[in-house]
């Protein structure tokens, strides 16, 4: 079955606390991604290091062990949903990410990434060895577009938040 992933596996170290519970308009980020991402019909779940989040009220998917690496929520994800589906990614730093966006990105075939975000994807599962293989050498997440159809997204939407002050 096609599921949703917010990837929020980061340690958060430039943003000093957890981005995932971090607050934007009264709404932890991870909640407002998900929030993008159910448009889709999707099934919503988490992606991240430990069972942290679990109180946040959606399913945690805990990444596979292994180097502490951006795909590694990814290759969690395309595991969970085997290689006969596919599974759609953004990371939980995107709080501005909205379901117009993401609804463009779905609009095809995967696999599909949005062009200079490679983590917001719409992947087959069939990918996951390949995933793996990449997050093993730390290779960067941006080969993810090597193999994807690149999609623009609005503007704005793809707002990436590193640091507390890039919420300003």
């Amino acid at each position: 079955m096609d599921t949703a992933y917010v990837l929020a596996g980061g340690l958060s170290r430039r943003f000093g606390v957890d981005k995932a519970r971090h607050e934007v308009e009264g709404v932890p980020m991870v909640l407002r991604v998900a929030r993008a991402l159910a448009a889709t019909g999707l099934e919503v779940r988490v992606v991240a290091r430990d069972d942290r989040l679990v109180d946040l009220g959606l399913p945690v998917l805990v990444e596979p062990p292994g180097p502490i690496h951006p795909l590694s929520g990814v290759l969690a994800g395309l595991e969970a949903v085997g290689p006969g589906a596919s599974a759609l990614f953004a990371p939980c730093d995107l709080p501005w990410l909205d379901a117009e966006a993401i609804e463009l990105l779905v609009a095809g075939d995967p696999p599909r990434v949005a062009r200079g975000q490679p983590l917001v994807a719409w992947l087959p599962g069939s990918w996951s060895p390949w995933v793996r293989e990449l997050r093993e050498d730390g290779a960067p997440a941006r080969l993810l577009a090597s193999r994807a159809e690149e999609v623009d997204l609005p503007e704005g939407t793809l707002r990436n938040v590193n640091r507390q002050a890039d919420l300003r």
